[in-house]
């Protein structure tokens, strides 16, 4: 399965080079005036007036945008998936950022791929603002033709590593771009679990939520109360005034998503300042900047075993959970396509896709994002994925040998595990047990 990655960006920085200097883009951003998403013209006034409550009629021939944000893991690609299944998204674009070797979050994109674009890897190299305009522009293009491209809304789902200040202010200021689309919301997906660490942890999830209008804490079916009430103080005061959304499994009021315009005045006096700063992405430091943050992609070319993959994600997160940001892939589970998603020490259920992405490519694929945490010891552990369980199909024998060689797998485990240790989290319909293997077992065969 194809998906278009962004054109070339010379096209794009021809623009910025022909219509945008700094001084006007300073211009520009102190245009956007209290309860106003207005565009700025060429000769640099207004183009609409402001008001608290901006007539949509006004920009009826721009394209709404929503942008996505939030910390590795915290639940972005699952709440974009609820968007896309609800009538008002149906026929959304797509504007997906990776941060990893090998693009894997589109894929699991409820979306048609004409109107899905992937910028990957991007933020290894700084800010990726220049690509997300360009992807824009290449949609705007391919739109004209109909069909499955059509679209009339785009959702941006950035990477959890994102600075989104930067893609917030090309959105609003460069004139190409303004003059298309208009952001109506900034989404911030705050981890209900892990998210007041984030918050202490991550500079790049401070911003995150201090941008938004719109706070989403997740995963409130089970995060602890403790948990929950930690994250909403901390929310409270970075963002006093953004509306506050609970979600489980993505599901949110889609109407309080789509307001009448991302309003820079609505924010904190100091997001306000990194939102006017026109140099702010020349001069601020991206997260992958980070050296203990890695990102590495791994693949497994054999087929794993429902056992073997119970026993290896169980053990990853229990051994590993404290350094690993967050793993994705599709995995090859006795021939079935699985995508698997864990972010520390939670892992979520497995889910079983229809088809392969490429059905001449049945090879597992894992992305990994960790901290302290290097691709071999991660590569090692493999040894678990064609772990059989020891069980005979007819008699139920545990054999000795394989009992030898689950000690093994457990010590491969404990070789360089992080100090911090903390058992997996099995989330109610969440686990990876031995319930959960029986739901993965291919169908039976008549041999037995």
């Amino acid at each position: 399965m194809s998906v278009s990655r962004p054109p070339s960006r010379s096209r794009y920085f021809a623009v910025r080079r022909s219509s945008t200097t700094r001084s006007a883009v300073a211009d520009r951003l102190a245009q956007v005036r209290p309860g106003s998403n207005s565009r700025p013209d060429s000769a640099g006034s207004s183009a609409t007036a402001a008001a608290p409550q901006r007539s949509r009629a006004t920009d009826a021939g721009r394209i709404p945008v929503v942008l996505v944000t939030g910390f590795l893991g915290s639940g972005k690609t699952t709440l974009v998936n609820h968007l896309l299944k609800t009538p008002r998204f149906a026929r959304a674009a797509v504007v997906v950022n990776e941060f990893g070797e090998v693009s894997i979050d589109h894929l699991a994109i409820d979306a048609p791929r004409r109107r899905v674009r992937v910028i990957d890897g991007g933020c290894l190299c700084g800010h990726v603002h220049e690509e997300v305009a360009t992807s824009l522009l290449d949609l705007l293009e391919q739109r004209a033709s109909g069909g499955e491209a059509r679209f009339d809304r785009v959702i941006i789902e950035t990477s959890g590593l994102a600075d989104p200040v930067p893609i917030i202010q090309i959105l609003l200021t460069d004139p190409e771009i303004s003059d298309a689309f208009e952001l109506r919301s900034v989404i911030t997906v705050a981890d209900g679990m892990f998210g007041a660490g984030h918050l202490e942890a991550h500079v790049e999830s401070v911003k995150q939520a201090a941008v938004a209008d719109v706070l989403v804490t997740s995963k409130t079916d089970i995060a602890s109360p403790a948990d929950l009430e930690a994250l909403e103080s901390r929310l409270a005061g970075i963002n006093p005034r953004a509306l506050r959304l609970h979600a489980a499994n993505g599901v949110v009021p889609v109407e309080s998503l789509d307001g009448d315009g991302y309003a820079v005045s609505g924010r904190s006096s100091e997001a306000q300042a990194w939102l006017r700063r026109p140099d702010y992405a020349a001069v601020t430091r991206p997260a992958s900047a980070d050296p203990t943050i890695r990102t590495f992609a791994l693949v497994h070319e054999q087929e794993i075993t429902v056992p073997g993959f119970v026993l290896w994600m169980n053990l990853l997160a229990g051994f590993r959970g404290a350094g690993l940001l967050r793993v994705k892939g599709i995995v090859n589970v006795e021939g079935r396509p699985y995508a698997i998603h864990a972010v520390q020490t939670v892992i979520s259920e497995p889910i079983a896709l229809d088809r392969w992405p490429d059905e001449a490519d049945r090879i597992s694929r894992l992305v990994f994002i960790t901290r302290g945490m290097d691709a071999d010891a991660v590569q090692r552990t493999f040894h678990a994925l064609g772990f059989e369980g020891g069980r005979e199909r007819r008699n139920m024998i545990i054999r000795p040998e394989t009992y030898a060689r689950f000690k093994e797998t457990i010590e491969l485990f404990r070789h360089d595990a992080n100090r911090q240790r903390a058992p997996a989290h099995v989330a109610p319909g969440h686990s990876l047990n031995t319930s959960a293997a029986a739901t993965m077992q291919p169908p039976p065969t008549g041999d037995d």
